[in-house]
C-alpha cells in the first residue's frame, strides 16, 4: 500500500506554514541585504537567525525529542524542509543553518557517552559537523570506493586515507569518516569512526564548485582514535551510510520542491505584470506551457517524495523509492529553474534574484547524494531483480 494521507494533518500545516513565514519574514529578509555576488549569510547573521529559529520553537527539528529536537518524522521533515528551501542559499542547507545543524544519523545508533559528548553539544550549541564518505576512487559506489583504512592497534585504530567532497569540514568541530577495518571484505568491512577535526594527522582543504556552498577534501595520515571513537561495531558503518542515504536523498529531493515551487512564484509574477510587442508574456502560449509543465513536474515530484518518505516511516526499505524521489525532483527542478529563468529573461539571470543561485545549486544537486544515473540504475535493479546483474548469454 502506498502513501494516501494526501490531507496534512493541521497541525503540520501550521507548522509548515509558519516555518515558510520565518523564512519569508526573517531569512530572505536578511538575504535581501547582502549582494547576490556573495556565497553565503555571514556568520554573524546566522547567529541571530539562530536565536530567532530556537524563540519560535524551530529548532533542529528533524533530531529526537529526548536530545533536544523536534522529533519531526521523516514524512513530516520533507514537508517542512520544502518550506525551508524557499530562501536564496537553500541548497544544501534549507535554512542555511538558521534551524540548526542537525547531527548525522549514525550518531544516534552510537553510546551514551558518544551521544552525551558529541550529539547533545551539537543539537544545544550548533556545532557543525562532517560526514565523509567519497572517496576520488569514486564517490557514486562507496562500498568499492572506499581505499581508507582504520587499523586497529590496541586501544586505538589507526586511520590513514583521502576522502573527497567531505561538506562542511572546513568549519566542523568532528565529523563520521567512514573507513575500511576488513580490507578483504566488500560492504560488511566497512566502519564509522568518530573523529575530532582537530586530530592530529588531519588536513583540509576546500573544494571550489559550482554551488554557493563549496565542499571540501580531507587527507588523513596516520590519525589515532581511540577505539571508543567507533560507532557500533566494526563492519556496521554501510548500514548507517544507507539509512544517511535514504534520509539525505529525501532532503535533497524536499528542498528541489521548495526551489522549484518558490521559481514558479516568481515565474508567475513577472508574466502576469511584464509585457512584450504590447500584451502581457501571460498571454503568450509558449510561457503559458512553460508554466504548466513546471506545475505538473512539481506535484509529480511532490508525490514521489512524500511516498516514499511515508514508506520509510512504516520501518520499509525505502531506498527505492527515495531514489526516485530524488531523481525526478532534482531534475524537474533544474528543469523549472532554467525554465523561470527563460521566462525572466537577462534578469533571471542577475545574482541579485535568487534564480541563478538556485540554477548553479540544483545542477549539484543533480550528482550529490548519488547522481541521477545512479539513482536510474538501482531502480532498474529493483525492477529486473538477478537479471541486471547476470553477466551470462542467452544463445
Amino acid at each position: 500500500m502506498s502513501f494516501q494521507g494526501f490531507d496534512l494533518s493541521a497541525e503540520l500545516k501550521l507548522l509548515a506554514d509558519t516555518v515558510g513565514e520565518f523564512v519569508r519574514e526573517e531569512i530572505v529578509v536578511v538575504e535581501n541585504g547582502i549582494p547576490g555576488r556573495e556565497r553565503e549569510i555571514p556568520d554573524a547573521a546566522v547567529a541571530e537567525l539562530q536565536k530567532k529559529a530556537r524563540g519560535a520553537g524551530f529548532w533542529c527539528l528533524e533530531a529526537p525529542e529526548k536530545y533536544g529536537g523536534g522529533g519531526l518524522s521523516i514524512f513530516e521533515s520533507v514537508v517542512v524542509t520544502e518550506q525551508m528551501a524557499k530562501h536564496r542559499y537553500s541548497i544544501p542547507r534549507p535554512g542555511a543553518g538558521a534551524f540548526g545543524l542537525e547531527p548525522p544519523v549514525a550518531w544516534y545508533r552510537g553510546t551514551l557517552e558518544q551521544i552525551e559528548r558529541y550529539v547533545l553539544p551539537t543539537i544545544d550549541q550548533a556545532w557543525t559537523a562532517f560526514i565523509a564518505v567519497s572517496e576520488p576512487t569514486g564517490g557514486s559506489d562507496p562500498a568499492r570506493a572506499i581505499r581508507t583504512t582504520a587499523v586497529r592497534e590496541g586501544d586505538t585504530y589507526r586511520i590513514n586515507g583521502h576522502k573527497l567532497w567531505a561538506s562542511g569540514a572546513d568549519r566542523a568541530r568532528y565529523g563520521v569518516v567512514y573507513a575500511r577495518t576488513d580490507r578483504d571484505g566488500g560492504r560488511g568491512g566497512i566502519s564509522a569512526f568518530i573523529v575530532d577535526a582537530d586530530m592530529p594527522g588531519i588536513s583540509v582543504e576546500p573544494v571550489p564548485v559550482l554551488r554557493d556552498h563549496w565542499t571540501t577534501e580531507l587527507m588523513l595520515r596516520d590519525v589515532i582514535v581511540p577505539v571508543e571513537n567507533l560507532i557500533g561495531a566494526e563492519g556496521e558503518g554501510f548500514d548507517f551510510a544507507q539509512e544517511f542515504f535514504v534520509r539525505g536523498r529525501l532532503r535533497y529531493a524536499a528542498q528541489a520542491l521548495g526551489v522549484a515551487e518558490e521559481a514558479i512564484r516568481l515565474g508567475l509574477e513577472w508574466a502576469r505584470t511584464s509585457e512584450t510587442f504590447g500584451a502581457l508574456l501571460a498571454t503568450r502560449q509558449a510561457v503559458q506551457f512553460m508554466l504548466a509543465d513546471a506545475r505538473v513536474e512539481v506535484n509529480a515530484a511532490r508525490f514521489l517524495t512524500w511516498d516514499a518518505a511515508w514508506e520509510a516511516d512504516q520501518g520499509r526499505d525505502a531506498r527505492t523509492k527515495a531514489s526516485m524521489a530524488k531523481f525526478y525532483a532534482t531534475e524537474a527542478g533544474f528543469r523549472i529553474v532554467d525554465s523561470m529563468m527563460q521566462i525572466l529573461g537577462g534578469m533571471g539571470m542577475t545574482p541579485d534574484l535568487p534564480l541563478e543561485h538556485w540554477f548553479r545549486g540544483l545542477r549539484v544537486s543533480r550528482v550529490v547524494e548519488g547522481p541521477s544515473e545512479i539513482q536510474r540504475c538501482l531502480i532498474a535493479r529493483d525492477m529486473l531483480g538477478p537479471a541486471a546483474l547476470s553477466t551470462k548469454s542467452r544463445g
